[in-house]
C-alpha cells in the first residue's frame, strides 16, 4: 500500500465506467515517484484519505478499511491511499514528509 501527500489530482474529463484512469505522477511520502501508468494492467484503488472526515473516522477505527486493504492487497491489488486533506488542515501530509495517516 502506497500513502501519498497531495495537494491536489486534477481530473481533465469526466470519468466512464470502463475507460482507463487519467494519467497522474506525484510522489509518496519517501519521495519517491509514482506514475499510475506504473501499474498499467493491474487493480488499482485509488482511496482518498481525509484524517478528519467522520467516515474516514467510522471505517478506520472499525479497522474496516485496513481489513479491506489486507484482503485484496494480497490478491494482487494496488492501493493508494491519497491524503485529501486541505494544506492548511492541522493533519495534512505534506509530500516527503514522514506519515502516520491512520487514526
Amino acid at each position: 500500500m502506497l500513502t501519498l501527500g497531495l495537494n491536489s489530482i486534477a481530473l481533465s474529463a469526466e470519468l466512464k465506467a470502463g475507460q482507463p484512469a487519467p494519467q497522474f505522477e506525484t510522489t509518496d511520502v519517501d519521495g519517491k515517484a509514482l506514475k499510475l501508468s506504473d501499474f498499467k494492467g493491474k487493480w488499482v484503488v485509488l482511496e482518498w484519505f481525509n484524517k478528519g472526515c467522520p467516515f474516514v473516522q467510522k471505517h478506520y477505527s472499525s479497522q474496516d478499511m485496513q481489513n479491506l486493504q489486507k484482503t485484496y492487497t494480497k490478491k494482487g491489488v494496488v492501493w493508494i491511499t491519497i491524503n485529501s486533506t486541505n494544506s492548511k488542515h492541522k493533519d495534512f501530509v505534506p509530500v516527503n514528509k514522514p506519515c502516520n495517516c491512520y487514526p
